[in-house]
């Protein structure tokens, strides 16, 4: 079985949110995960997945339900984007489960026994 090593929530937080800013002010920097790994001594990998997670909205800020920490400190117009972003989202997932809703049928139809 292999070893896991376990952070704390803060250490997750914190490094997430180093990423997050140095990321606006060093946007040039294509080494940043690593630095901040090696800052906050956690495994490149595990700040990735942090970071994915943060990004499609299922991180976990612990005491905070409502998830409004990973956006404070955001400019309204970064706020406005990221809703934009998401609302694209939306949309893209919405056109993709009509046509797999669809297809589903299709198949469904062509699976019945015919009489």
């Amino acid at each position: 079985m292999a070893f896991e090593r376990k952070y704390s929530d803060e250490v997750r937080t914190r490094s997430v949110e180093t990423v997050l800013r140095r990321r606006q002010d060093e946007p040039r920097n294509r080494s940043i995960i690593r630095e901040v790994a090696e800052e906050f001594d956690v495994g490149q990998q595990s700040l990735r997945q942090w970071l994915a997670r943060y990004d499609d909205g299922s991180y976990d800020y612990g005491d905070d339900p409502s998830g409004a920490a990973r956006y404070a400190g955001m400019s309204r117009a970064d706020l406005i984007a990221r809703v934009e972003e998401l609302e694209q989202r939306v949309h893209v997932l919405d056109e993709d489960n009509r046509s797999l809703t669809r297809v589903v049928g299709l198949l469904s139809e062509q699976l019945r026994p015919s009489a």
